[in-house]
């Protein structure tokens, strides 16, 4: 019964090792971790009211408004979820959501003027991230790596 414990063991470690090396975890792992810098250069900038979680709104809402069903089916989360972000982020006075003048059940997302500024402050953000990140793996690579990524993506949403 030890061995057969032993080896068991033995064999979840090397089905763990698979599992953290999988595009899937890596890619996972890499976007909380890009999340959390994000984050924190937007705090350093005095966006102290933001969360982790807000980055699920903010990046899947386009600069001239989106509708919360839109915004909710791009990040891959509930439109209950979605409208949870939204007034929080609303509260904080980052967006404004209005009804939707073409479908009475709508509501549209709208940046502020404070939204606009934490927008173009989030792309110095990631500006300065990508550079950090290009120092630390090389920028060849990862030129390479963000071409893969986006025609892996063009072809998975043109299917």
């Amino acid at each position: 019964m030890q061995g057969f414990r032993k080896d068991r063991r033995i064999e979840l470690e090397r089905i763990e090792d698979r599992r953290r090396l999988n595009m899937r975890q890596l890619l996972l792992r890499a976007s909380r971790i890009v999340n959390r810098h994000v984050v924190e250069g937007l705090h350093a900038r005095g966006y102290v009211d933001l969360r982790s979680t807000h980055t699920t709104l903010l990046s899947n809402i386009d600069l001239m408004g989106s509708t919360v069903t839109l915004s909710a089916e791009r990040a891959g989360i509930t439109k209950q979820a979605m409208g949870r972000l939204a007034t929080e982020l609303e509260a904080a006075g980052y967006i404004r959501v209005q009804k939707d003048p073409k479908d009475a059940r709508a509501r549209i997302l709208r940046l502020t003027k404070a939204g606009e500024r934490l927008m173009s402050d989030s792309f110095e953000v990631m500006a300065e991230l990508e550079h950090r990140y290009a120092q630390l793996i090389g920028r060849d690579l990862q030129t390479e790596m963000l071409k893969g990524l986006a025609s892996f993506i063009e072809r998975e949403e043109r299917d």
